[in-house]
């Protein structure tokens, strides 16, 4: 199991910050355009008592070892299980992949801290737990250096859009 923290600064407030992440039309473009993935489905925010849930499927765009590549086929996507705590601002997040989805589990959290006026650290914490035999650490590694692409990306494109949009 891997478990791993990056931290990115993003060029606007926690509070703006969060209204960007939990809008549907905005991490669709991030997704789709600043990561490449082929594509994602977005499901509302909906109330469950403290919390919010939203679902959201995705096909990804990954770089896979041959061994990894040729277990999990062509056609690998995922449904991501998102819960927004707005008491704790905390965005948990779990994915269910379209194959072995008992033998791998990803998920992990975001957080953010203010960093002065219009600027805020994403916190992102992630999970990586893959039991696949003669391969799972080799995939846990594909799968962390996907992960960790696919955060710098998101928050260089988030970057860009702010500069361009504004704060």
């Amino acid at each position: 199991m891997l478990n791993f923290t990056l931290e990115h600064e993003i060029d606007c407030s926690e509070e703006r910050f969060w209204e960007l992440f939990l809008e549907p039309d905005f991490t669709h473009d991030m997704i789709v355009e600043g990561l490449g993935f082929a594509a994602c489905e977005i499901g509302p925010l909906t109330d469950a008592g403290d919390t919010q849930l939203r679902p959201m499927q995705v096909t990804p765009k990954l770089v896979l070892p041959a061994a990894v590549a040729k277990i999990l086929g062509p056609k690998l996507g995922y449904t991501e299980a998102g819960v927004w705590h707005p008491k704790k601002q905390l965005w948990r997040y779990d994915l269910r992949l379209s194959v072995l989805t008992d033998r791998i589990l990803l998920g992990g959290n975001v957080t953010t801290k203010p960093l002065g006026d219009n600027r805020c650290v994403r916190i992102s914490t992630h999970e990586v737990n893959i039991k696949i035999f003669g391969v799972g650490s080799l995939a846990e590694r594909a799968a962390e250096t996907n992960m960790v692409d696919g955060w710098n990306k998101s928050a260089i494109w988030m970057n860009r859009w702010l500069a361009e949009q504004g704060p």
